[in-house]
């Protein structure tokens, strides 16, 4: 319950901590998180729904700076409208006063330039009767620029001059006629607001203050008796664009409508404008009329598509999105805030009743899929626009961080188990059962391996019991364990377990590195203990402790590895004859006065090693076939004198004599054995057999073999 209840807090602090600072991000606005927010609702724009092409809107665009070359002489004769078209641009007015009169007799509802004409200019008087004529269904632009002096940036406004229109100075911005063709994108420099009005206090004192005017696009929907669909706001609306640049509006050439010939044709001698909003406006690249929509630039069909769209094509996106009401509702900040708060709660609430990590790596990437649908839905058939990169990243950050924190703490437990259970069993059990748990090893079950064992026993050790202080006593065990435990781990050995004052260990039940390499393992680590024991003694004499002694027995052979118990108490071991023969070999060192007997499987793996002597050919207690026994004398690598080699050569001669029949020869060599080493045992115990053999020859099925009684 406290461990439930720690999580329960450090859960909520991560994410509402999460929570909190991308709050504070996002109400300063840090740009890397508003850029993150533009992209996700780019996103949804490009791959959203679109607001329809309106067939009552038309682009005339001005696709040349000059139709010198694409009119032949004929055509320029016979139509004066053209003739100004040979030169350069800007053309004589003339020729915009001839298009708004042809459109105008077709039945154009409304005509609108995207043009300022702002200077005088030839043909103003043409011009001005004409926009005088269609006073109530032609729209011309007004333009806000910006004016960087010494004394710094100031806005300046752009009318049409007076010669065009017959209005005093600043009093043409609210003529009816004119409407500012400013396009505003947001600050990272895409356009995605549009403005249809400005008050005064927005113009920054060009115009006074308490007055309102109003877009090209907002004077083109008033002449186009619908000023209803205007927004009422004086500030930046969220509008549908139509489709990505180069696949909206179809730009009609300025020369095709004022060709005769092309006007009648294509054109139907204008009853293809009749009852439209026809937009005129410059289109060729020399114009540069361009602004950064959320589109990407695309390649299609070798074609390449900017992602810059007309500046005409957006005042008719524009006006599309009023005609069909496609503008989207973006959440109030303190909306975002809620979103945001929500997310962090989401997240700790998923975290700590969901506390599998597999589970919530599943769900959290569901949940962001699912919110980013529900995103896009609310935007395709709601018109809203509601914040998704803060709230995923708040919830895959918060569910990121618990997972880090659920590791760590998974890899805490492990460790605090792990250092718990090798107090009790071996390092490889504990491997096995933390980082393998569904192997064999976590079943009844076993599997056949081979082998090395060993086993090793204090001697007189139950005797020690009787007259020490049973305190003191286990204390020095528990020092005795713990330098031969530490030599069995340091040769990769596996502790399989304590038997009293015994130590099992085992080499290549979990892991091994082959037979021979596994038996050569156990026989170094019987040499450590040896030598370990003989340093512990030291110390112990010295603090007035017994000293110690034991014996080592070790064998190599097939068994079965599993897991061996009850319900209650399950022990990782190994079982077979060839166990039950290590442990008489560890007995056999009290007969042979020994402190370490190797079995006849083990010699054969370590005698490149190591150099051995052979003990004996004994039959066990409980078995019918004899083996051969040897002890180690040490590491071939360790320098050996002559005289001792030469004394362990004539002692194997000895043997060879002995077991065949040859009791005088042997004797005579054990004889000169135990004058070397008076206090070898095995010498000593060989002479003595070769002379009660001599006495009383034995028959023909003596073999030489040491039968034992006991274990």
């Amino acid at each position: 319950m406290k461990k439930s209840a720690s999580r329960f807090w450090i859960v909520t602090a991560i994410g509402a901590g999460t929570a909190l600072l991308c709050l504070a991000l996002y109400w300063r606005g840090y740009e890397p998180l508003q850029k993150l927010e533009f992209y996700t609702q780019d996103l949804r724009t490009r791959y959203g729904k679109k607001s329809p092409i309106d067939p009552r809107l038309v682009l005339i665009g001005i696709d040349r700076a000059s139709y010198a070359s694409d009119f032949t002489e004929a055509e320029f004769q016979s139509s004066p409208a053209l003739q100004p078209l040979r030169g350069n641009f800007p053309w004589s007015r003339t020729v915009w006063a001839n298009l708004i009169q042809r459109l105008a007799d077709s039945g154009a509802k409304v005509i609108v330039l995207d043009l300022i004409f702002a200077g005088q200019g030839e043909g103003d008087d043409v011009l001005k009767q004409v926009l005088e004529k269609y006073k109530d269904r032609v729209v011309i632009g007004g333009n806000f620029r910006d004016l960087k002096s010494d004394r710094g940036a100031s806005l300046t406004l752009d009318l049409p001059n007076a010669s065009v229109l017959n209005t005093a100075s600043n009093s043409a911005a609210f003529d009816g006629r004119v409407g500012f063709v400013n396009i505003w994108t947001d600050w990272d420099g895409v356009l995605r607001h549009a403005r249809y009005r400005l008050n005064g206090e927005q113009t920054s004192g060009v115009l006074p203050s308490g007055t309102m005017v109003e877009s090209l696009a907002a004077r083109a929907l008033r002449a186009f008796g619908r000023p209803e669909l205007i927004p009422n706001e004086a500030g930046p609306v969220r509008f549908r664009y139509t489709c990505a640049p180069g696949f909206g509006y179809k730009v009609h050439a300025l020369g095709d409508v004022l060709l005769p010939k092309a006007w009648k044709q294509n054109y139907q001698d204008g009853e293809f404008f009749r009852g439209k909003i026809v937009l005129i406006g410059p289109t060729a690249d020399i114009f540069q009329d361009t602004h950064p929509t959320p589109f990407p630039t695309i390649e299609r069909a070798g074609q390449t598509y900017s992602s810059e769209m007309l500046g005409p094509e957006i005042h008719l996106n524009i006006i599309g999105a009023a005609l069909n009401s496609e503008f989207l509702r973006e959440t109030r900040l303190e909306e975002d805030l809620m979103i945001i708060v929500l997310a962090g709660l989401l997240a700790s609430a998923l975290s700590f009743f969901m506390p599998q990590p597999l589970r919530r790596l599943v769900v959290i990437p569901l949940l962001c899929i699912g919110y980013w649908s529900l995103g896009q839905f609310l935007f395709n058939r709601a018109n809203l626009v509601i914040p998704v990169a803060s709230p995923l990243l708040v919830l895959t950050v918060s569910g990121i961080f618990v997972l880090g924190y659920d590791y760590f703490l998974e890899q805490f437990e492990r460790a605090r188990v792990r250092k718990t259970l090798e107090r009790y069993v071996s390092k490889d059990i504990v491997k096995e059962l933390l980082d393998n748990p569904g192997t064999y090893f976590n079943t009844l079950g076993g599997v056949r391996k081979p082998v090395t064992i060993l086993f090793s026993d204090v001697r007189g050790f139950t005797t020690l019991t009787e007259g020490s202080d049973s305190a003191q006593l286990v204390k020095q065990l528990n020092e005795y364990f713990e330098e031969m435990v530490r030599h069995v781990f340091g040769f990769q050995g596996t502790l399989d377990k304590f038997i009293g004052d015994a130590v099992m260990a085992v080499w290549g039940n979990f892991v091994t590195q082959g037979p021979e390499r596994d038996a050569q393992h156990a026989v170094a680590t019987a040499l450590e203990m040896k030598r370990g024991l003989a340093r512990l003694n030291i110390n112990w004499k010295q603090r007035g402790l017994p000293e110690l002694a034991f014996g080592i027995g070790i064998n190599h052979g097939e068994v079965i590895v599993g897991n061996l118990g009850s319900a209650q108490k399950m022990e990782l071991t190994v079982i077979g004859d060839a166990v039950n023969l290590a442990s008489r070999l560890e007995g056999l060192t009290k007969k042979y006065h020994l402190d370490l007997i190797v079995g006849e499987t083990v010699a054969p793996l370590v005698r490149e090693r190591f150099v051995l002597r052979t003990v004996d050919f004994v039959q066990v207690k409980g078995k019918t076939k004899p083996v051969e026994i040897h002890t180690v004398v040490g590491e071939r690598s360790e320098p050996q004198e002559p005289k001792e080699t030469a004394w362990l050569k004539d002692y194997e001669e000895g043997i060879q004599l002995y077991r065949k029949r040859a009791f005088a020869e042997a004797a005579r060599i054990f004889e000169a054995c135990v004058r070397e080493k008076p206090d070898d045992y095995l010498s000593g115990m060989y002479r003595q057999s070769c002379e009660a053999l001599i006495k009383n020859a034995p028959d023909a099925s003596w073999t030489g073999v040491s039968v034992m009684t006991d274990k």
